[in-house]
């Protein structure tokens, strides 16, 4: 009947099995890349010439080569300001911005990634020592969508550069640079790390001389988010040393933040990595050395994933008291050793006290010469037994002991036995 059935269906059932068994398999094909594909972690940097940009893409060649169970990606941008606004509106998860930024509640510290230091380069016919001598002239500066154009804002308000004071021509890298060959500006203002390569190059190559920002005490007062710092002589070139000496300016540090919705197995992943994995992430960029935890007390909060990637990292109560506990340990070993050597004292000698009202029965025992006398002897031998076994029940004297007191209990036993019928005969 089946086989008929077959038979006679066969080109229908082919049919069906073949269609199953593609539905089979887009079902499992659909499955596998939907749920074994790993999330994707979206980080916005700077323009891929920065160092922030070298320093994460450091870090997303070491996630997405190895068996990590999400992938990065970076996403290129001009600035800081177009980073803040894409974290804030939820379009990355991570990003990295200068710390002067003004930003919303909803971003996180991950690390403070490097320093940024305030550039005034300036054309060596000008006569100036720092900034507070540049009335007329005309500056570079950057383009307002970048951090740096913010940051000289902040500085312009303090020193009142106002158009009347100075010129201020807003312009790229690459016009500024530009303009200074032409002779159209007499200075350019960035903020880049002291040795920067785009500023050691050009320093080298023009005639220009980095100056000081002074004021910089006074300036962190209104502006807890910069610092004092310096760029060293030297840092472009050494001999002959350029700049000749050291210029005295303001700081802002570079950082990674997360958003809130970042899950904190990443950034502790991302934090473990740039903290510890120092030497492979060199190979991208030199400011990796600088990289570090930021204090509890900055201005904006730790992410979840930062406070559980230190938490690890520090000795937990015991490893902090180990030597301390370790003294406590072998006082207590000691005194416990102490202890058991008392107690298996106090075992030995109950025993040996055993052992001598034993012996003394015996002795009795083999001096008797009435019944009497005899069974007043055993009932004291089965008196001494009902003691011994107590004690031996509640630990007050070995098992090895007790085995030896039977030994010798079982020897008077007979001895009793033996005395008996001598009496009676």
């Amino acid at each position: 009947m089946i086989f008929q059935f077959v038979g006679k269906n066969g080109k229908y059932l082919l049919v069906i099995l073949t269609s199953l068994l593609l539905i089979i398999v887009s079902a499992f094909s659909y499955y596998k890349s939907k749920y074994s594909e790993k999330p994707l972690i979206v980080i916005a940097t700077g323009e891929e010439t920065s160092e922030s940009y070298k320093l994460m893409l450091g870090v997303a060649n070491i996630i997405n080569s190895e068996a990590y169970n999400f992938k990065v990606k970076l996403v290129p941008t001009r600035g800081s300001v177009v980073n803040a606004r894409l974290l804030q509106e939820n379009l990355v998860q991570m990003a990295t911005l200068k710390a002067d930024l003004k930003i919303g509640k909803n971003a996180y510290v991950v690390a403070n990634l490097f320093e940024e230091t305030f550039n005034l380069l300036v054309r060596n016919t000008v006569q100036i020592e720092n900034i507070e001598e540049v009335k007329g002239l005309h500056i570079a500066i950057p383009y307002k969508s970048s951090g740096e154009s913010y940051t000289y804002q902040q500085l312009s308000d303090h020193f009142g550069l106002d158009q009347n004071i100075i010129k201020p021509i807003i312009s790229t890298w690459k016009s500024a640079t530009w303009l200074f060959e032409n002779g159209d500006v007499d200075a350019i203002f960035r903020v880049r790390e002291a040795n920067n390569s785009e500023i050691g190059t050009f320093a080298l190559t023009h005639p220009v001389y980095s100056k000081s920002i002074t004021q910089a005490k006074a300036i962190t007062l209104n502006y807890p988010m910069y610092h004092a710092a310096i760029i060293p002589r030297g840092a472009y070139q050494g001999i002959p040393p350029n700049p000749k000496n050291d210029v005295y300016t303001l700081g802002v540090t570079k950082m990674l933040l997360a958003n809130s919705q970042t899950p904190p197995d990443v950034v502790q992943t991302i934090a473990s990595i740039l903290f510890t994995r120092k030497r492979e992430l060199i190979e991208f960029t030199h400011v990796v050395s600088a990289v570090a935890i930021p204090e509890q007390t900055a201005l904006l909060p730790w992410h979840q994933g930062l406070i559980d990637f230190v938490n690890k990292e520090k000795p937990n109560f015991f490893q902090k008291n180990a030597e301390f506990l370790a003294f406590i340990l072998s006082l207590i070993l000691l005194a416990g050793s102490s202890f058991l050597q008392m107690f298996n004292r106090a075992k030995h000698q109950r025993l040996n006290a055993y052992n001598e009202q034993l012996l003394s029965i015996k002795v009795n025992v083999e001096q008797c010469k009435t019944t009497n006398e005899l069974e007043k002897l055993n009932e004291e031998h089965f008196e001494l037994v009902n003691q011994i076994v107590s004690d031996a029940v509640q630990g007050r004297i070995s098992s090895e002991g007790f085995e030896f007191f039977t030994f010798a209990w079982n020897s008077v036993t007979r001895l009793i036995s033996s005395k008996r019928e001598e009496i009676k005969t």
